[in-house]
């Protein structure tokens, strides 16, 4: 079929069935974790040392940021519709070490 059947001049690819409602696509739940740990040290009388770790999506867990929203031409969508598409971050540590004087 592959017919522009919204008439928006869209490629079929990108066009949605008529009977499919706008922002209908829906991404799984996220799930993410952040965590920031500091310590600071006193040196000397006025000196302070701070040791800072960061994690970003501690867990490490795949979130889904987009799914595939092309459904293909006619009625039958094409194999890759609502799969995902791109995933967020991955795990991110992150290290500092700053001394005030």
């Amino acid at each position: 079929m592959g017919f522009d059947a919204n008439r928006n001049g869209a490629f079929p690819l990108s066009s949605r069935p008529l009977d499919f409602p706008r922002n209908a696509l829906r991404t799984p739940t996220q799930v993410e974790l952040d965590l920031r740990l500091l310590r600071y040290f006193k040196v000397g009388e006025h000196g302070k040392l701070d040791l800072v770790a960061e994690s970003f999506n501690l867990l490490n867990y795949t979130n889904v940021a987009a799914v595939n929203p092309f459904f293909g031409p006619g009625t039958a969508p094409i194999p890759a519709f609502d799969t995902p598409d791109r995933a967020g971050i991955a795990r991110q540590l992150q290290f500092s070490i700053d001394f005030e004087f």
